[in-house]
């Protein structure tokens, strides 16, 4: 949604989108250590996408569209191809301005290979044909992953040097943290594009 926010509306409504409405997550799910740096970073990512998308949003073309979905399509379906299962839920929910924790199933189902490939191919379609119908520029695509990488960055930084190091962790750990944020980038592009792109078409925004 923060990466939708960037391309239906102004860089600060969807930084305030994505900081707001991340940390308010982190703080209901548990993970209320992260809050603050997500407000900070969530924040980042939304506004430089959204800065950047209309800065880059002329930069279009066949060619350039072409590229882009199939560079984008080989590390989409590389990314769903590394998954082996998900886990359906958060495990806990705190209630806001109380300490009152609840915990909830969370069951990790298994899903297979091909299917993950499938889905990977199905999402990466919807990238293709929208940079080919011009729903959404390649430029847009380009804005959305700089504040993607940002975010990553953001979420290293802060877990080398504050969250790790107050839970007992070791700082070195928030490498691993890395592939699983560039999934979040990946799989957020995969959604907001055909998304905005049947918005775009269904002339509910421009």
């Amino acid at each position: 949604m923060i990466y939708v926010a960037a391309l239906t509306t102004s860089p600060l409504v969807a930084g305030i989108a994505g900081g707001v409405g991340a940390a308010l997550a982190d703080l209901t799910t548990g993970y209320a250590i992260f809050a603050p740096g997500t407000l900070v970073i969530k924040f980042i990512e939304g506004f430089v996408a959204g800065f950047f998308v209309r800065k880059l949003k002329s930069i279009h073309g066949a060619v350039k569209a072409l590229i882009t979905g199939g560079v984008y399509s080989i590390i989409l379906v590389s990314v769903y191809a590394t998954l082996g299962g998900v886990y359906l839920g958060p495990s806990t929910l705190m209630i806001p301005g109380t300490s009152f924790v609840i915990e909830l199933p969370s069951p990790y189902v298994e899903v297979a290979l091909a299917v993950w490939i499938a889905l990977g191919i199905a999402l990466a379609s919807l990238v293709i044909i929208a940079l080919t119908k011009s729903y959404v520029s390649s430029g847009e695509v380009y804005g959305l992953a700089i504040g993607g990488a940002l975010m990553v960055l953001g979420y290293y930084l802060y877990e080398y040097f504050i969250s790790n190091p107050l839970t007992g962790r070791e700082p070195a750990a928030a490498v691993l943290e890395i592939p699983v944020n560039i999934g979040q980038v990946i799989v957020g592009i995969s959604i907001a594009i055909p998304v905005v792109s049947w918005l775009r078409r269904a002339g509910y925004i421009k």
